[in-house]
């Protein structure tokens, strides 16, 4: 059987997507492991010069958003996130929110 190992990320400019694809493709080279990567919705409005580097970003060869069940059913998560003033990113927190009950 297969382990399950999504590699989920965000990736304004390309950055981190670039570290994810090299962490994907040495966890592919483990026997039996089953690995995705999943890139975070855009959460921010572009702005001005900086929308061509967005639109490169959200061009990225990755599968939409994972959900909150997708990461239930995984073996082990990869993240991957650009900080600010040591706080990752608020599409990261988005999803981590999520995966928490609110009984």
């Amino acid at each position: 059987m297969a382990t399950r190992n999504p590699v989920v990320f965000y990736s304004m400019y390309g950055h981190i997507y670039r570290m994810a694809e090299a962490v994907a493709a040495g966890a592919r080279e483990v026997p039996g492991s089953d690995v995705t990567l999943f890139q975070f919705a855009e959460l921010v409005r572009p702005m001005g010069r900086d929308e061509r580097r967005r639109r490169h970003a959200r061009g990225l060869r990755a599968d939409s958003d994972p959900t909150p069940e997708q990461l239930a059913n995984a073996d082990a998560i990869i993240f991957g996130t650009p900080t600010r003033f040591g706080i990752c990113a608020r599409s990261m927190r988005n999803l981590l929110d999520q995966t928490g009950g609110c009984d």
